[in-house]
């Protein structure tokens, strides 16, 4: 481990998505922890992608390349352990971010269209509750609570209970139940994020 953390911070003479595919290989062979090897060694790809100035935040998917391709993934580490076919996996690795990166960017532009037309046609049918700053609330996560919107100083607690029923009525989110709180789904949202699992 110590030599895995002296390579991912000095070494910057090796192009940075080939570093992170060898900063991956390694900490999977050296398979650290009795479980969760695998979904760690994931976020250690999104944060040296981050801490090499590649993604600015960590928000593309990888282990769905990884999953649909678990035979061939398996099969790049094992050619590196057993037989030294580095370039296999590395070309493995850079066809996962070159995917994940399109698909993220892809999955980004359908959210960017639907949040734009959310906005006219809430300035269209309740302008009186409209506003920026709700609209971005409403497209931070898939569901929104009251308290969300207070914290944001949207309103007081009358204010924007009004305004989440007004949401509804009008079919821009839909609410549940989950506990004793009330939740108030995106559903567009939540449809375009969970396209993933019907991907090629």
């Amino acid at each position: 481990m110590a030599n895995l953390e002296k390579f991912i911070n000095e070494d910057e003479t090796i192009d940075p998505l080939i570093k992170m595919a060898l900063l991956h290989y390694q900490f999977e062979a050296i398979h650290p922890f009795s479980d969760g090897n695998g979904r760690t060694g994931r976020i250690l790809l999104l944060l040296y992608l981050k801490l090499s100035g590649l993604l600015e935040t960590p928000a593309i998917y990888l282990s769905e390349y990884i999953i649909k391709n678990k035979t061939a993934y398996y099969k790049s580490l094992r050619g590196v352990t057993e037989n030294g076919e580095w370039e296999f996996y590395i070309l493995y690795m850079l066809d996962m971010i070159e995917e994940t990166s399109k698909k993220g960017l892809e999955r980004l532009n359908k959210i960017t269209t639907v949040m734009e037309k959310t906005a006219e046609e809430i300035k269209n049918k309740i302008p009186k509750i409209y506003s920026k700053d709700l609209i971005e609330i409403l497209f931070r996560l898939p569901y929104t609570k009251r308290q969300n919107l207070i914290d944001e100083n949207i309103g007081n607690l009358k204010t924007v209970g009004n305004y989440l029923i007004a949401l509804e009525k009008n079919g821009f989110l839909k609410s549940v139940k989950v506990g004793k709180e009330k939740l108030y789904l995106n559903q567009q949202l939540l449809e375009i994020l969970a396209e993933k699992n019907n991907s090629r």
